[in-house]
């Protein structure tokens, strides 16, 4: 029996006991999001970067329906079947009136922290999304193959699943950029900073595995970046001893948006008309040769203050007692954005000319890449350094073109680009080997690509359950 029969049958006998259950008003709408990989850019997304994104062979099902109950109740199974579901169960009424953050804490408290994309996902939508509020409430069943340990951006692609089968439900038809700014929004409490790019991507990943190149700023931008034959990405989560936290993220967001500040002040103290809204608009040539230098390679949080007053729109206050590394912030993104548009030059090259140089290249710009997070922006880890050594002593001759840290993993997760044959998979495993002996951690590793939630047509229901 192959794997996807397993997960379908699994998904109807657990469907078919939540409809027993709680019975449905309508026909439930099922949809399926996938994990998510930040190849290039990751963080640079709020920057007006451009960044490169992969969908990981892991997803979320969802199941969503109308019941006659005024309640939420959600449902959380695993793939295998060993585990026992679990269930969270609260009147909607008081979902819609509660803060985002003491919903979180609420999960947290109940040890049900899996409930609480969905739980703000429902809020957020009936909340900011243009949808009517249900007579009664809804049930919802999430069935997932996600490691309890992984990352690959599981809180907003555990989002988007639930937007997208709530426009399903309510035959909402809404634009894909919108679905992926309510997902990616409503989960904002729980990643720190903005996730739209792991959104769009769990929404739109391409059914041939291609990458996603995606641009918010200045104008919406979603292309494919189709693979070479026989190249690939995968990912590789390990275990870091001091995590990237979320206040980590919102740290260096912060740093972000004041050296963007900092720097327009210094472009109106030259003359410039109209400053950059975004560090990605920076050519790396114009600021080493113009603002490097005058800019602070640390500020205060309280000379920022007397300065600029309070940052619009990031979650997080910036902290008078705090220091703030505004320069490396700074650099780390106009120095990326570069990076991402010439890693995507490469792999265009390579499926063109089919040249291992031109991959080879990609690679050791994923290896600056992976510098840059680390000692610019501090996300990631001893754990990930040593897998991504390890991956780069095994080298390009062997298929392993490069590696870096991700911003979606929370500094946890490393992606690799890759050969797609047994040489390959063989150098890999050699090096996750040689990086678990050091930290006695295990390492799991993800390959393949699934498609986008819009990509995904499930069965009626009354084939799945039997009815």
């Amino acid at each position: 029996m192959s794997d996807q029969t397993q997960s379908t049958d699994r998904l109807a006998s657990l469907l078919k006991s939540a409809l027993a259950q709680r019975p449905a008003t309508g026909e439930p709408a099922i949809t399926k999001a996938p994990g998510v990989i930040d190849v290039m850019g990751g963080i640079g997304e709020d920057s007006g970067s451009l960044v490169i994104t992969s969908t990981a062979g892991v997803s979320f099902t969802v199941a969503l329906w109308a019941t006659a109950e005024p309640n939420l109740a959600v449902r959380f199974c695993s793939e295998g079947g060993e585990a026992t579901p679990r269930d969270f169960v609260l009147p909607l009424d008081g979902l819609l009136s509660t803060a985002p953050e003491a919903i979180i804490s609420d999960t947290q408290n109940a040890s049900a922290e899996w409930a609480a994309p969905v739980l703000l996902a429902i809020r957020h939508a009936i909340a900011h999304g243009g949808f009517a509020r249900p007579a009664g409430g809804f049930a919802a069943l999430v069935l997932t193959d996600f490691p309890p340990d992984a990352d690959l951006g599981r809180h907003a692609a555990l989002s988007t699943a639930v937007i997208d089968a709530f426009c399903r439900l309510l035959a909402a038809p809404h634009e894909r950029l919108e679905k992926a700014a309510l997902a990616a929004d409503a989960v904002l409490a729980l990643t720190g900073i903005p996730a739209q790019r792991i959104a769009l991507t769990a929404l739109a990943g391409p059914a041939d595995g291609s990458l996603l190149q995606i641009q918010f700023h200045p104008q919406p931008k979603l292309d494919p970046l189709p693979l070479p034959p026989c190249i690939a990405v995968a990912a590789a989560r390990t275990f870091l001893t001091r995590p990237t936290t979320p206040e980590r993220l919102i740290e260096t967001r912060a740093c972000t948006a004041m050296s963007q500040l900092l720097i327009a002040e210094l472009q109106r103290a030259d003359g410039v008309a109209t400053p950059a809204h975004r560090l990605a608009a920076i050519d790396p040539t114009e600021y080493v040769e113009r603002f490097r230098d005058r800019l602070p390679s640390k500020m205060t949080g309280r000379a920022f203050l007397e300065k600029f007053g309070e940052l619009r729109g990031v979650n997080g206050c910036v902290v008078p007692a705090d220091t703030y590394k505004v320069r490396s912030r700074a650099e780390h993104h106009i120095y990326e954005n570069r990076r991402v548009h010439d890693f995507a030059s490469l792999i265009t090259r390579a499926k063109r000319t089919n040249s291992s140089e031109a991959l080879a290249a990609a690679g050791g710009l994923m290896y600056a890449s992976h510098w840059s997070y680390s000692q610019r922006c501090g996300i990631g880890g001893v754990e990930t350094d040593r897998l991504v050594s390890a991956i780069r002593k095994q080298g390009a001759a062997v298929g392993l073109f490069g590696a870096k840290v991700t911003g979606g993993g929370h500094g946890g997760e490393v992606v690799v680009l890759k050969r797609a044959d047994d040489t390959a998979r063989s150098a890999l495993a050699t090096a996750v080997r040689e990086a678990q002996a050091a930290s006695n951690r295990t390492i799991h590793t993800f390959r393949g690509a699934l498609p986008g939630a819009e990509f995904f047509n499930p069965a009626p229901t009354a084939a799945l359950v039997g009815a």
